[in-house]
């Protein structure tokens, strides 16, 4: 253990190794809200849930950018303790974050009128989903300061509590009838219990007199990385919105089981990711030299080692995985699973590389763009390879590759 604290990468895995145990934590119980919902809706509804889930991940597009560059921020003043910066940013980007949402809000209730036709979904439903637009802006202001001060215990934490109540208020709300309704007021009951926790764990930021500094959401050095993390996020998003668009609701449903097994690939390695990025950025700006490199090369050696397990055991119990996780009558899917696996293995890599470029100031719009190209690849070839689930699989799995490979030259564009 004494080794592990002063080996260079030791803080990196035994922080990642914390918050691993805490996030993969409220990854079972997202996940077990799922099982839970599949099973006490029919395919059709639980496909509709999946959906808004999806939309829910395009809402948190703010949420990871907006953590990603609130840590960032926090990173650079925590490392001289500067408390009183760190507080008047959580209350300028808090207002900012209040005053977004709510025009956007009032924006997605007029674009639910389309996208209700479009998806087949209950416009006051698509409505109601749309309070979580609150949350995507205002929750990750605090998760972003976790995340900088390395709070990492609080960070877990708070994502347990969201994911806890969720799941209480779903059931309950299914169980009195209110069906998918329910299901998607546990998420925003969920979202908003966690924001209101997390002020008692900044009290030494809160209480610091506040210190005027310069500091923006949307200033010009922000936006690259906002929309950087907008594509990253649509890249593990959009199969289940596109399959709505283009299966039938049975089928789109039985994908959505497929996909979220999946997503547990990501989302159950992501916490390796979250640890590197304040910690490479702290060597980054702190020593200017190459730990900072050091410790990447770590996480994306421990990323892709659970990766690789992941995929092995998706690939030898593929049927067991189903039946246990969400039933015997989503069995079909069992012949995809493996592709939809490996497909957010390299969307796991390639968000590794994208926050390490952003955490050593090394992401600029060259690298933007070129992760643009790879998602409209990505969407092109779902819309081409839909005559079966299979084909829209592998389509998956090559778009996926292309992009991870795509990311590897970023070590070659310099502008």
């Amino acid at each position: 253990m004494k080794f592990m604290k002063n080996n260079l990468g030791g803080e990196m895995l035994l922080s990642s190794l914390l918050l691993l145990i805490l996030m993969n934590a409220s990854n079972v119980l997202n996940y077990l809200f799922h099982f839970i919902m599949a099973r006490m809706l029919n395919p059709a509804d639980y496909g509709t849930l999946a959906v808004i889930a999806s939309i829910f991940y395009i809402f948190s597009v703010p949420t990871a950018s907006i953590q990603t560059i609130v840590s960032k921020y926090t990173t650079k003043h925590n490392i001289k303790k500067d408390f009183g910066r760190i507080n008047w940013m959580f209350c300028k980007l808090f207002k900012e974050g209040l005053y977004i949402s709510s025009i956007l809000f009032v924006l997605f209730i007029l674009i639910s009128i389309f996208l209700s036709s479009l998806l087949k979904i209950h416009y006051l439903l698509l409505v109601t989903s749309g309070l979580l637009i609150f949350g995507t802006f205002l929750s990750p202001i605090g998760l972003g300061i976790f995340q900088g001060m390395k709070k990492f215990k609080a960070l877990g934490f708070n994502l347990i509590l969201n994911s806890s109540v969720k799941i209480i208020a779903a059931i309950i709300l299914v169980l009195l009838g209110f069906n998918v309704f329910g299901a998607v007021w546990g998420l925003i009951a969920g979202i908003f219990f966690s924001i209101l926790f997390i002020f008692p764990y900044l009290r030494e930021v809160t209480l610091s007199q506040k210190i005027k500094d310069k500091v923006s959401l949307f200033s010009k050095e922000n936006i690259p990385t906002l929309i950087a993390i907008l594509f990253i996020t649509l890249m593990y998003s959009l199969d289940i919105i596109l399959a709505k668009a283009l299966f039938s609701p049975k089928i789109s449903g039985a994908y959505s089981v497929a996909s979220m097994i999946g997503k547990m690939v990501f989302f159950g390695t992501a916490s390796i990711s979250n640890v590197m990025f304040p910690i490479s950025s702290e060597k980054h700006f702190r020593d200017k030299d190459n730990k900072a490199k050091n410790i990447f090369k770590v996480s994306f050696i421990f990323l892709a080692a659970l990766c690789l397990l992941s995929v092995i055991i998706l690939t030898i119990f593929p049927d067991l995985i189903i039946t246990v996780l969400f039933g015997s009558k989503y069995l079909e899917i069992s012949n995809i699973l493996v592709y939809t696996a490996i497909s957010f293995v390299f969307l796991s890599l390639t968000n590794n590389i994208v926050l390490y470029k952003i955490a050593i100031e090394e992401f600029n719009w060259s690298k933007v763009i070129l992760l643009g190209i790879f998602l409209v690849i990505q969407v092109m070839g779902f819309c081409i390879f839909n005559k079966s689930l299979f084909l829209f699989s592998l389509s998956f799995v090559f778009t996926s590759a292309i992009t991870f490979i795509g990311v590897l030259l970023f070590k070659s564009i310099k502008k």
